[in-house]
């Protein structure tokens, strides 16, 4: 249950390849349940990044997995972006079992 919301600036309409391919190929883990939603940001204030990215992993992620997944996700957008690996920001929050509601029902794992 990979799942990332990625919010992009206004220019970041060039892609190439298959996002979810590339996250996966990159993590080294398999895409079955991985998801991004990809938004398109109308101002960035502050500290500005081409793209930022919100990542939700569930606990049962081991601490390398989620650093495989995590930098796996920086890579993939840069490269399907085609922007520079600086210009990406990813944050990670880890999700406790029973804390995800799927086809109304708690998640357990």
């Amino acid at each position: 249950m990979p799942i990332a919301n990625c919010v992009i600036i206004k220019e970041c309409m060039n892609r190439s390849g298959n996002l979810i391919d590339l996250w996966s190929q990159e993590a080294g883990v398999a895409s079955e349940h991985m998801t991004i939603n990809v938004i398109v940001s109308d101002e960035q204030l502050g500290n500005k990044y081409k793209i930022m990215a919100n990542l939700a992993l569930p606990t049962l992620w081991s601490t390398s997995d989620i650093s495989s997944i995590q930098v796996g996700l920086a890579k993939a957008l840069s490269k399907y972006f085609i922007v520079e690996i600086n210009e990406v920001h990813v944050i990670t929050n880890i999700v406790a079992s029973g804390t995800v509601v799927e086809s109304g029902k708690e998640i357990q794992w």
